[in-house]
């Protein structure tokens, strides 16, 4: 019984350990290819008269799209390319009315790792 208890606390000890360094490099990124100049990882609380963020909190995204089929694919498409006028899903939700596209500012590749990391 020790020994299950010893090997559960260094299993999540081993886990916690590898959690912070994901979270800090994957905010880095964001912060460096500048999405948190729009996004922001939870979603503020409202006041009164408050104006609507320009684009969804992470944890909103998270929420909508998580489990989807093709989610992952389709939010890179965005990330890279942008959102038209037409792939207004937030209307109400944000003030934005469409997400610019970021191919100088980030990497398809480095764009996949953030939304793998927002969906996990």
């Amino acid at each position: 019984m020790i020994r299950i208890a010893l090997l559960l606390a260094l299993g999540g000890a081993m886990f916690a350990a590898t959690v912070g360094p994901v979270d800090d490099q994957m905010n880095r990124l964001a912060a460096d290819s500048g999405c948190i100049l729009c996004h922001s990882t939870r979603p503020a609380k409202p006041a009164g008269d408050a104006v609507l963020p320009p684009a969804p909190a992470w944890s909103e995204v998270a929420r909508r799209y998580k489990g989807r089929p093709g989610a992952e694919d389709r939010l890179v498409a965005i990330v890279i390319s942008g959102s038209g006028p037409n792939d207004r899903h937030w209307t109400g939700k944000t003030s934005a009315t469409v997400m610019p596209g970021n191919p100088v500012e980030i990497s398809e590749e480095d764009a996949r790792k953030l939304i793998h990391w927002i969906l996990r």
